[in-house]
Formats: structure tokens, sequence, C-alpha cells
């Protein structure tokens, strides 16, 4: 398999399970919030840039549903980044000539015996 064929599917793998764990989390907070389990009802106070939200007496299916949006709303908007990756030592190359240089400038004797 090639390089960039294995970038692709590793990457798309990696956005689907983020996105499944996305939906997962959701589904368990709804199950939660419609089953009536309260539990132990909790705050949440979160501040970012100049915005702040605010939750008081959530419900716990209220924060699973609220990391599950967070997690589905990243993925979409990182969206799907394909680099183009290329061997950086292949013959020809500066970089190439680079590295050769550096090997032949190494010495014969280790600096410390």
């Amino acid at each position: 398999m090639e390089i960039e064929n294995a970038i692709i599917i590793s990457l798309t793998t990696y956005k689907i399970t983020s996105l499944l764990v996305g939906l997962i989390s959701i589904y368990m907070g709804y199950n939660l919030f419609i089953k009536g389990i309260w539990g132990q009802a909790g705050d949440l106070d979160m501040k970012f840039q100049d915005n702040r939200l605010i939750l008081k007496k959530a419900a716990p299916g209220t924060f699973f549903a609220l990391f599950g949006a967070i997690i589905i709303s990243i993925t979409l908007w990182k969206g799907l980044e394909f680099n183009k990756y290329s061997n950086s030592l292949e013959s020809g190359s500066k970089k190439s000539d680079e590295f050769e240089n550096k090997i032949q400038d190494l010495p014969d004797v280790p600096p410390i015996k």
C-alpha cells in the first residue's frame, strides 16, 4: 500500500471514529435525560475569549450531550486536510545533497574513548 493511501485511510477512519464517539455521547445523554436520571445535578462555568458558558443544576445527560456536540463540532470544523507527502531524501534533491554532505563530514574516530 502506498503512503498516500495509508494516510487517506487513517485520516478518514480517525474522523469517522470521532463523529461516532460524539454521536454515542449525545445518544447516552439523551437516554439519561429521557429516563429522568438527575443524580447530583452539576454546575459548569466555562470562559473562552470574551464568551462565557454557565450551566447551573444541569442533569448528567446535558453534560453528555454537550460533550458530544463539542466533539462533532470540532471534527466537522477541522474537516479533512490531505497534505502531499513526498520522500525528502529523493536522489538529486537539495536536501539529499545536504544530507550526504553531513554524512561525509562525520569524524572517523568517536570523540569519547
